[in-house]
Order: structure tokens, then C-alpha cells, then sequence
């Protein structure tokens, strides 16, 4: 018998998010848990960082998205979505994707910060960081197969979608993938 899994994410985390469709995706049944984590001081016994998402496997966790996505693979009887094919690609890609999710995501945190502390430079560079992420993707990224799912394919989709999610219609222009 499995362990009960449980899944801490927040509900709108987009690394979160890829965790869940990697869960799907792969048929693995856990238990997911939306949290506060600026409230949840009882993950830090789980995860001393405290960031989400975090995977309880019984009483062992899992913490990063790609560790748990990792882990959620290599217990499912589905097709891997790290396929040594190429699995060093599918590797850099999905650290890529992953450095938007942070861009976008380190953008949103300063745009809420108060008037007086946020830093507009910073705001900036994050812009260009993620345009020019979302162009580089655009550029360099083909790993595309309808029959084959793989995690940079996840992770982008992810990455998009956050994206659009925060930033409006405006990035829908600048998106082509």
C-alpha cells in the first residue's frame, strides 16, 4: 500500500500547478491542500524554507516542483515526461520555463509591495527578462509531439499561462508559442 500524499500549494502558484497536471498526468492520486503558506507554520517542520509547493509522502517531503515532479514520475507505470531522449534538453528547457514562473512571479511581488517601497528599476528588469525568456522560447524551443508529453512541455505551458494570468491581455500580443 502507498503512502497518503499530500500536496501543499497555494492557489495560484504555477509551480503548484505543475505538480497537479504532472499528478494527473501521470495518474498519481494525492491529496492537495490550498494554503497560506505566509500562514502555514506547520510546514516548516516539512519544508524549513516554507515554500510551496511541498510534497508529504507519509512523513518524509518532498520540496521543489522538479524534485517532486521527479519523484511523482518514477512511481507512475504511465510513459516518463523525462525521456532520456533528449532528456538533457528537456532539462534546460524546463529550467528556462522555470526562470519565467520566477520572473513573473518576483514582478507581481514587487507590483504589490507598498507605493513607497516598490522599486521600479527592478519592475523593469523583470519586464525584459521575461520578454526576452518568451522570445528565446519562441526561438530555440521544438521539442513539440502532441504523442509524447514531456516535462518542458508542462513547465512551458505553465510559464505561459502565469504569465497571461498576471499580466493581462497586453503578453497575449508577445506570446506566439
Amino acid at each position: 500500500m502507498q503512502d497518503q500524499m499530500i500536496l501543499y500549494n497555494g492557489p495560484n502558484s504555477p509551480f503548484g500547478r505543475k505538480t497537479k497536471i504532472t499528478a494527473l498526468v501521470q495518474e498519481i492520486n494525492l491529496e492537495e491542500k490550498i494554503i497560506n503558506v505566509y500562514e502555514s507554520d506547520f510546514l516548516d517542520k516539512h519544508n524549513p524554507l516554507r515554500k510551496i509547493p511541498t510534497l508529504l509522502v507519509g512523513q518524509e517531503s518532498i520540496t521543489d516542483s522538479d524534485n517532486i515532479c521527479l519523484y511523482l514520475d518514477s512511481i507512475s507505470k504511465k510513459n516518463t515526461l523525462f525521456p532520456k531522449k533528449n532528456y538533457w534538453q528537456i532539462m534546460n528547457v524546463t529550467s528556462i520555463a522555470n526562470g519565467l514562473m520566477e520572473a513573473v512571479l518576483e514582478r507581481r511581488m514587487e507590483t504589490i509591495r507598498p507605493e513607497n517601497e516598490k522599486s521600479k528599476n527592478f519592475i523593469s528588469k523583470q519586464e525584459v527578462r521575461i520578454k526576452r525568456t518568451i522570445e528565446w522560447l519562441e526561438n530555440n524551443w521544438n521539442n513539440y509531439d502532441e504523442n509524447n508529453l514531456t516535462m518542458d512541455q508542462i513547465t512551458i505551458g505553465c510559464a505561459l499561462d502565469y504569465t497571461i494570468f498576471r499580466y493581462n491581455d497586453e503578453w497575449k500580443k508577445i506570446i506566439k508559442i
